[in-house]
């Protein structure tokens, strides 16, 4: 089995065309899907017709897969699969509809954060809604010198967001799934392990403090850090369209959502997610 791989931005991301990943790949093709994903960070399958159990069969591939903390929030036969959905049943969302206001790495804040993270995108708005991504490699080897001094060897407190009472979310987590998420602590600047190549972690949704210094200095820290690693050449931004499957790896990218017409009654974006299990970073 062949595919065809195009680049969509010198910062990160690829299209991966000729697959049709509700077939198993064979080894030598799920290998270069693999090593794509490690070069370009990013790809992007359009045209995919996945039911729930072909997209956990593909994600699985490349391990274990991780429930997310909004237990609640899932797919009722497949809890594997996050909903990311605008939808209402009697006026309660089914899913997160907000998920990733922020630029960030999905399952950060647990000890052993996600590898990646796979959604695919079922009914998409008409405007709105895109996803950027952005390259942490290159923004741990563009760092200001007396930013990167300020952050060596340092470590970071990571929160989940909708577990921060500092941040708003249209759904937080209930008071038993906020008990299985407490802080924890992870380096700043973490190394890849499979890559070698050193990148940026921390990230602004859910990073609250950095280990050891006063909080006024670590706030200071983390605002210009955040500003750089959100810089636009860093990034690639995702116009959805129906039957895409995005595949991010959270070791060394971070994400955000497009949500400016949450408020729109007429805004409906409905996707499933799946999220592999990491390594504590180091």
């Amino acid at each position: 089995m062949s595919f065809t791989l195009n680049p969509l931005s010198e910062a990160l991301g690829a299209e991966i065309v000729g697959l049709d990943l509700s077939r198993p790949l064979d080894k030598p093709t799920f290998d270069a899907v693999h090593q794509a994903h490690l070069d370009y960070l990013v790809l992007v399958f359009r045209e995919q017709d996945l039911t729930p159990a072909q997209h956990i069969a593909f994600s699985e591939r490349f391990g274990p897969l991780d429930i997310h903390p909004a237990d609640d929030a899932v797919l009722t036969e497949h809890p594997e699969i996050l909903l990311v959905s605008t939808r209402r049943e009697n006026g309660r969302y089914i899913g997160l509809p907000d998920g990733g206001p922020k630029w960030h790495s999905d399952i950060s804040y647990r000890e052993k954060p996600s590898l990646g993270s796979m959604l695919y995108g079922i009914e998409i708005p008409e405007e709105g809604g895109n996803t950027g991504f952005a390259n942490m490699y290159k923004a741990y080897e563009t760092l200001p010198a007396d930013l990167a001094q300020a952050i060596e060897g340092k470590r970071g407190v990571f929160l989940a967001g909708r577990n921060n009472a500092k941040q708003t979310f249209r759904r937080t987590l209930n008071d038993a799934q906020k008990a299985k998420t407490p802080p924890v602590s992870h380096p700043i600047i973490r190394t890849h392990p499979e890559t070698g190549r050193k990148s940026v972690f921390a990230n602004e949704q859910h990073t609250i403090a950095i280990e050891g210094l006063p909080e006024d200095d670590s706030d200071a820290i983390l605002s210009e850090l955040f500003a750089h690693c959100a810089r636009p050449e860093f990034a690639y931004f995702h116009d959805w369209r129906p039957a895409d499957l995005t595949f991010w790896d959270n070791r060394c990218a971070l994400h955000i959502a497009d949500l400016t017409r949450l408020d729109d009654p007429a805004y409906l974006r409905h996707m499933h997610r799946t999220t592999i299990q990491g390594d504590a970073p180091f």
